[in-house]
């Protein structure tokens, strides 16, 4: 029996910016089938998918683990790419809609099996564990935003000693080595986002090596910040973009405007930063490295030593915070599930999610 192969990400993140959706590139709105599952916590949602995705793989079918950056145990969606099809959770605090009612998109209401007259008994218990929750990620992404302000000055200060051209010169040449002979196409390529890692109140977690896992050869980008590995990606992708390629890009959830990772399946790259906290085992394969310290000014290194491990020991310390806060926001998050769980029939549940595989399946039969 074949098992299908799994990729595991994230579709949104804890930032500085606050929660950042990539929701939208979870799969193409023009795909054959997206159910939109609602609710409230405890009911099942993230239970209901993991089923559905582990019979599909037993079946031979890639799936996709979508993770939650609030906590990595719980899924915000699974994808099954080859039938185009997603399950995915439609709640607070990445609310979907349908874009396409009835032909692609359709609604499950996981709230359609509970007793809400016995989760009524709890409203104001209910209503000061969600003040509670929203305080407490705000105070997170506060402590985020501290950290990301020294983060800005350890690359400005590091920055100070890059040549820029010897930069642009790297690029140019890396660009000129993956992309040769492929010119640029009268059809615009398309860059799918996500994040490949998170910060969890477990702390910064990831599944890349299931990212990386079809590549052989990996390009790995290395260098302190403010060397210029995030640009150099982003100038990779462009290229791919340019001639007409499908890429994905992993954000930062430290930096969510910059990319940390790329892959270009129809090159078969694969391009990473190998810096922690989301450094990757990439076992025996082959792996090219890219120094960016290398473009750093002689002697500038040492000159900026000791504001280096300063902004680093700030960086630590308020980071620690915020993933401190966001740890209280999930033990809240577990006591509110439990004002729901008791007042949930899970055999209906259970019973509608093996009408959805049937479904599913019936899908993949069309599409094959």
């Amino acid at each position: 029996m074949v098992i299908g192969k799994v990729k595991e990400v994230f579709p949104g993140g804890n930032t500085p910016q606050g929660f950042v959706s990539f929701f939208d590139y979870i799969i193409p709105a023009d795909t054959c089938r997206i159910m939109i599952l609602k609710g409230g916590p405890g009911v099942g949602k993230s239970t209901f998918m993991k089923k559905i995705a582990n019979r599909m793989m037993e079946k031979g079918y890639d799936v996709e683990f979508h993770h939650c950056s609030s906590d990595d145990d719980s899924l915000d969606a699974v994808v099954f790419p080859k039938i185009g099809v997603a399950l995915l959770d439609g709640t607070s605090p990445h609310i979907v809609d349908p874009k396409h009612p009835g032909a692609v998109d359709e609604i499950i209401h996981l709230g359609d099996y509970w007793d809400e007259t016995g989760i009524r008994k709890h409203k104001d218990e209910i209503i000061s564990i969600n003040q509670k929750i929203g305080k407490m990620f705000q105070r997170a992404y506060r402590f985020l935003r501290a950290a990301k302000s020294i983060h800005d000055d350890l690359e400005i200060t590091v920055g100070e000693g890059l040549d820029i051209g010897l930069a642009n010169q790297r690029a140019a040449t890396l660009i000129e080595t993956l992309f040769n002979g492929c010119l640029i196409g009268e059809r615009i390529g398309f860059c799918r986002k996500l994040f490949g890692s998170a910060i969890t109140p477990t702390g910064f977690v990831h599944h890349l090596e299931t990212v990386f896992a079809p590549y052989q050869h990996i390009w790995m980008v290395t260098g302190e910040a403010g060397t210029g590995k995030a640009t150099l990606i982003a100038k990779l992708a462009q290229a791919a973009v340019e001639r007409g390629m499908n890429c994905e890009a992993y954000y930062c959830p430290f930096d969510p405007d910059k990319m940390e990772h790329l892959v270009i399946p129809e090159l078969n790259i694969a391009v990473t930063t190998g810096v922690d906290p989301h450094r990757v085992h990439l076992d025996d394969r082959k792996v090219t490295m890219i120094d960016m310290n290398q473009c750093l000014r002689p002697g500038h290194w040492q000159k900026v030593q000791a504001v280096i491990a300063e902004d680093r020991q700030f960086i630590d310390e308020l980071t620690k915070r915020a993933i401190h806060c966001l740890a209280e926001t999930k033990r809240e998050h577990d006591r509110l599930e439990q004002y729901y769980i008791p007042y949930m029939d899970f055999q209906a549940i259970s019973a509608l999610g093996e009408g959805i595989l049937a479904r599913v399946l019936k899908d993949a039969e069309c599409s094959s």
